[in-house]
């Protein structure tokens, strides 16, 4: 059954941050988990999850233009050339998770220059792995 109390818990901190910290304080005590001391990491993770979903969707939709004007473009693609935009997309979506750093060089708000650039380098290369293996999913698609 606390797999429901969990399930709601996602739920509600996605659909509404205010929602979910009424409804931490009848969850928690039943999980035996702490409530957070403050109510920001609520609305942190609530924005962050929309805001990754708009960047995933929009390096798709540049993914999914970009194999498509590629088709137009250059016409027909080898297999070769789509493995080799499939392996530089996956590495550059692995190279971002591995360089993004956290707990090192965390400072107590998280808003430092340093904080932010780490953030944006990490985002820039999920996005552009993104759309590269959209781009050679769209790309052999392509009708001409």
């Amino acid at each position: 059954m606390h797999w429901v109390l969990r399930v709601k818990a996602c739920f509600w901190v996605i659909a509404s941050a205010k929602r979910y910290l009424d409804y931490q304080k009848t969850a928690a005590p039943v999980l035996g988990v702490p409530i957070a001391s403050d109510d920001q990491g609520a609305h942190i993770v609530h924005e962050a999850f929309w805001l990754s979903l708009a960047l995933v969707s929009g390096s798709g939709v540049v993914g999914a233009v970009a194999g498509a004007t590629a088709g137009d473009v250059f016409g027909p693609v080898t297999q070769g050339a789509i493995s080799a935009l499939q392996v530089a997309g996956a590495l550059l979506l692995l190279w971002g998770t591995l360089f993004v750093r956290g707990w090192q060089i965390q400072t107590y708000k998280g808003k430092t220059l340093i904080e932010r650039v780490n953030q944006w380098i990490y985002r820039f290369l999920y996005c552009l792995g993104t759309a590269m293996l959209v781009a050679s999913l769209v790309w052999p698609q392509r009708q001409w």
